[in-house]
């Protein structure tokens, strides 16, 4: 039998397997990234932004009023940081405008740098080869939330941990601190740039080294902290500033409702044991029906509750008998594990409480707390935490150190056997399915072979409708200006422009009620259906 384990790690450390590991995990990933990809509504107005930015107008929302249809506005976008649209810009550009190929390329990048980024870590820790490429199949094939729901909170976390990495390289070895103090800086900047809620984590670091080089009289770890802090404090200030200059605000939440909710708190996600395994996983294997699966995701609640307040304990008691002063590179990576899940907790947890539940969904409600998107940061950290523990403690005569590794490795695998399972489908069913992206590319194809067709020389196009949803798509694939208020053309006498333009309309079919004085009107046109869709177009002349 350990003839068979050795021959199987000896197996597992070469390096043309490793080679075809890392290839094959990157091949699931980009197969799992292809299927997700959907800007949505935050994505849309952040390509939008892009489009605007490359255009000279900033990061920027364009839009136009019925009172000047020959006037397009540039309205400052703060409801996200700029750094994503700024970092999606020159993708955007090398694929000629193709916000897909653009978005996609971003991503797929962002992706492959996680997954070495996370081998280099534990490389730091000197985990053993074959563990590593465990870990990488284990953890490749794991649908991370922050994945499945698209969004830049996966750029956001492959710069965090490149950051991570160089922090973790910095305590190891002092060895050229400032170069590794410049990446940690850039990271967290640019991190905080492309995420509001990382904007208190991008200072944990900095203050962190300058915690331990205050308590351990490294000279090294002063400097490094006290750079990163001050150039970071001057260039995110700087940025929030910028914004509250040219919108008078700082930042932005949709809900406007405040108030004390604490009822929001039931609803909290429980991170840390889904972290290993989701609580949804569970109920799918099982078949369980929808009561079972509410008093799983309690259980996995009170789980959370109790392992949260144990690790308190551990950290706090740990701290106060030994403070900062020569720390393990073990210790350090586990007070940084800590400190970053605490401050994600508290941000969202204060946020959940001041702030309203916002309907993002007509009878879904939502807040921040119970996203487990947010959290996906943290997942990566324990799955990474759970093999260095292995690595310390695996020769320890307490066999419940063990116990723990093997029993996480055990509720990881129907996590990866179900990405694993995911990804085949995919390739089964290659050119047999039709991804939401690629439906909205032929929606978009659609209104811009109308425009082609309809448009004179010289006319403005503006595009508006019933589902600002897919009107964005048509604006950012076209390249044409938005007009909000839908509800104006049952009034189109009162539109004005001092150039010729024509209006493209697309109203569901579902909401046709609401436009009857339009559908009345003669100056309409209709230009054709797709899927429940209705085209119109409208000209207008100047008067």
């Amino acid at each position: 039998m350990s003839i068979s384990i050795d021959k199987i790690k000896k197996n597992l450390s070469n390096r043309k397997i490793t080679f075809v590991i890392i290839l094959l995990s990157i091949g699931g990933r980009v197969i799992q990234l292809f299927y997700f990809f959907n800007i949505r509504v935050d994505g849309m107005y952040q390509h939008l932004a892009t489009l605007n930015f490359v255009k000279g107008h900033g990061i920027s929302i364009s839009y136009v009023l019925p009172a000047d249809l020959s006037s397009t506005i540039y309205e400052p976008l703060i409801n996200w940081p700029p750094g994503y649209s700024l970092l999606l810009a020159p993708f955007y550009l090398l694929f000629n405008q193709n916000y897909i190929a653009a978005g996609l390329t971003l991503d797929i990048v962002a992706a492959i740098i996680l997954i070495l980024v996370c081998r280099k870590i534990l490389k730091l820790f000197d985990i053993p080869v074959y563990r590593i490429n465990i870990f990488t199949l284990l953890t490749s094939f794991f649908i991370y939330y922050f994945y499945f729901i698209a969004s830049s909170d996966a750029v956001a976390i492959s710069i965090f941990m490149t950051g991570f990495y160089f922090t973790l390289s910095l305590l190891k070895t002092k060895k050229n601190w400032e170069r590794k103090t410049a990446a940690i800086t850039i990271s967290f900047i640019l991190c905080a740039a492309i995420k509001y809620l990382f904007f208190p984590v991008a200072f944990i670091i900095p203050v962190y080294l300058l915690v331990r080089g205050f308590a351990g009289k490294e000279i090294q770890f002063k400097k490094a902290g006290i750079y990163s802090f001050v150039i970071t404090v001057l260039v995110l200030g700087a940025l929030l500033i910028y914004q509250k200059n040219i919108s008078g605000s700082v930042a932005y939440i949709s809900q406007p409702q405040r108030g004390f909710f604490p009822e929001h708190i039931l609803s909290a996600y429980p991170y840390i044991p889904a972290s290993i395994i989701k609580p949804e996983t569970i109920s799918l294997l099982l078949h369980l029906p929808s009561a079972v699966e509410i008093a799983i995701y309690r259980a996995f609640q009170w789980l959370h509750l109790l392992l949260l307040l144990s690790v308190v304990i551990f950290i706090v008691r740990n701290i106060y008998n030994y403070g900062f002063r020569k720390l393990t590179l073990l210790c350090d990576y586990f007070y940084l594990l800590f400190f970053i899940s605490l401050t994600i907790t508290i941000v969202l947890l204060t946020l959940s409480l001041c702030v309203a539940k916002e309907e993002i969904l007509p009878g879904f409600l939502w807040t921040y707390i119970e996203d487990p998107r947010y959290y996906g940061l943290i997942a990566v950290l324990i799955h990474i935490a759970v093999f260095i523990l292995y690595r310390f403690y695996a020769n320890n005569t307490i066999r419940l150190f063990k116990f723990i590794f093997c029993f996480s490795l055990l509720l990881l695998l129907p996590e990866m056997f179900r990405g694993i399972l995911f990804t085949m489908n995919r390739i089964k069913n290659l050119n047999k399915e039709e991804y939401s992206w690629q439906r909205e590319d032929r929606f978009q194809k659609y209104a811009a072979a109308i425009i082609k067709r309809v448009k004179k020389p010289g006319e403005k196009v503006i595009v508006t409708g019933s589902a600002y949803y897919m009107i964005g798509r048509i604006s950012l694939y076209s390249d044409i200006a938005e007009l909000k208020e839908v509800n104006e053309i049952n009034n189109l006498s009162s539109f004005n422009t001092k150039d010729p333009a024509f209006l493209l309309v697309v109203l569901h079919e579902k909401g046709l009620d609401k436009f009857q004085s339009f559908l009345s009107q003669k100056e309409k046109e209709f230009k054709g259906q797709f899927n429940g869709y209705n085209f119109y177009t409208v000209r207008i002349t100047p008067h």
